[in-house]
């Protein structure tokens, strides 16, 4: 009697201590409000000169977006022009363009550490050190290009590097700084080459006019996509896009590829995760170009071009920002590799980018 009393209560308590734990795994299963893990974040601009900026969160596992999430966590606004974001170290650092400052902000929580002042129309921010960033600028003026250090421990900028006009993007190889000049508010046509241990240009490489985004591939080369230059009457193209292969060893260009048409500029150069595919906007269309390709491909992979493009690095899914009419809620559709589409979401106004963590 004992022994079926025992078997009794071991059976019960291995049944409740069973529910407990479904209880627990699906509980942790769902969306927690106020916490952002690993994900898509959508970096949405805001009406220029008069709205704001905001951020969106989308939820890889869950599906769930949820917008303007740091206006949420803290009660204020970002400011006008969100411009790029960059996660690092358990910070969110949200480049805010008009607003001429960076929010830091608890990656996971999204609630405000600090703000950083003494920016000039800032653009994108790249850790390239343990304790040290670099953040592009256009100047007060729209034309004077440079580089702002950023100490990571003080949150503080420590000193200045002069670039060509529009300071951009930038990419880290070894111990140097690739930075794009776009031209900020005029044009220019060079990558600035940075050594990060003495923080000075070392090289300057004339590429095509206005270059924008830049990436490396697989087997170490760097491509640049250059947006082309507008008449002064703005009628056509003076000078047209252009994708651009560099030798970051020689620091020389090994291949140009011209674009052809007067009226287009390519935008929103993205590669894939195993890094021989590039993909860009251009004419309508969104095109991907083979690493070891000489020529430019005639065949688009997705019949529309985006505000913004990127692709999720642990995927290989591509998103395209909508920016709709510029002046009310955008949309991000994500699309397998090959251009099927997978779904949509609502996000914030202006939509131009992505971070994927």
């Amino acid at each position: 009697m004992k022994n079926r009393q025992k078997n009794f209560v071991l059976i019960v308590g291995m049944v409740v201590l069973s529910f407990l734990y479904s209880c627990t795994k699906n509980k942790g299963a769902e969306p927690v409000k106020g916490y952002y893990p690993d994900g898509a974040f959508i970096i949405n601009e805001g009406p220029y000169g008069t709205g704001v900026g905001t951020i969106s969160h989308f939820d890889k596992i869950t599906k769930v977006t949820t917008n303007n999430i740091f206006e949420k966590e803290n009660g204020f606004s970002l400011g006008n022009i969100v411009q790029s974001m960059y996660i690092h170290n358990g910070k969110a650092y949200i480049v805010v363009n008009n607003a001429n400052k960076i929010e830091v902000a608890k990656d996971t929580t999204f609630k405000s550490l600090t703000t950083v002042s003494g920016l000039n129309q800032p653009r994108y921010f790249l850790p390239v050190s343990s304790n040290k960033a670099y953040i592009t600028e256009w100047g007060a003026d729209g034309l004077t290009g440079a580089i702002k250090v950023f100490d990571l421990n003080s949150n503080t900028i420590t000193s200045s590097i002069a670039t060509g006009k529009g300071a951009e993007n930038m990419l880290k190889v070894g111990d140097y700084v690739y930075v794009t000049c776009k031209g900020g508010l005029g044009n220019d046509e060079v990558i600035n080459v940075i050594d990060i241990v003495t923080n000075s240009v070392v090289k300057t490489i004339t590429v095509g006019a206005n270059p924008a985004n830049i990436v490396q591939d697989v087997n170490g080369k760097i491509w640049v996509l250059c947006s082309g230059k507008y008449k002064s009457d703005y009628s056509e193209l003076e000078k047209t896009g252009s994708l651009i292969k560099i030798d970051p060893v020689t620091n020389t260009i090994e291949l140009t590829l011209a674009f052809t048409s007067k009226f287009s500029q390519p935008a929103g150069l993205s590669i894939n995760k195993a890094k021989d595919k590039l993909f860009y906007n251009y004419d309508g269309k969104v095109y991907s170009h083979e690493i070891s390709a000489n020529s430019l491909s005639a065949t688009g992979v997705i019949n529309r071009s985006f505000y913004g493009l990127g692709i999720d690095p642990g995927s290989d899914i591509i998103y395209g920002a909508d920016a709709g009419n510029f002046s009310s809620s955008g949309k991000v559709i994500r699309y397998q590799s090959n251009g099927t589409v997978i779904d949509s979401m609502n996000v914030g106004i202006i939509p131009n980018g992505f971070f994927f963590k």
